[in-house]
């Protein structure tokens, strides 16, 4: 082989040696800048998500508390005699009225909140508690009436508790599902 057509081999596999290694180190570096771009996005996601889910969460927790309360003071009203009675029946209702307000006002701009910053999993798992808490505060509403009209059983009084009760597992649920979210890194593709 003479020296000028093996200087031109030489320089050939030399190119497509340089050319390959060049490819190479290109499609490692998209795809790590691809990564690093989705965990800077995770990242700047995270803390309104933090923020909304948070507020969600004990706003729904005050409105649930007053539901609490409201169950308590009924309770006592179904044992007390009057005068007391018509005051904790008033009690009762204040409270109920509080938790409307929390209700309707507060956790409706929480949960929007809540859908605008997702994921979809985290919007489900709110409707969920939200349907819990309103299931709850019925029963509340039926025992409470049923009290002013004195027509209140101790099965009303059971409705109520439980219905008090279901609305912690739909509660739990959001929560770790809203931990997931915040957990993610964007690194998983």
């Amino acid at each position: 082989m003479d020296a000028g057509l093996a200087a031109l081999l030489g320089a050939a596999v030399g190119t497509l040696g340089t050319s390959g290694a060049a490819l190479v180190t290109g499609f490692l570096g998209r795809g790590q800048a691809r990564m690093q771009l989705r965990a800077e996005h995770a990242r700047l996601l995270r803390e309104p998500r933090r923020s909304a889910y948070v507020a969600f969460s004990q706003c729904f927790q005050e409105v649930h508390a007053l539901h609490a309360e409201a169950a308590k003071s009924a309770s006592a009203a179904a044992e007390a005699g009057e005068p007391d009675r018509g005051r904790l029946l008033r009690d009762a209702n204040s409270a109920y009225v509080r938790a409307g307000e929390r209700l309707y006002g507060e956790l409706q701009q929480r949960q929007s909140a809540v859908v605008v910053e997702g994921p979809p999993a985290v919007t489900a798992a709110a409707f969920e508690a939200e349907n819990a808490l309103l299931a709850s505060r019925t029963e509340v509403y039926r025992w409470i009436r049923h009290l002013e009209g004195g027509a209140a059983t101790e099965e009303h009084e059971r409705a109520a508790d439980d219905a008090l009760l279901t609305v912690h597992p739909p509660l739990v649920l959001f929560l770790n599902v809203a931990s997931a979210a915040l957990a993610d890194d964007g690194l998983r593709p």
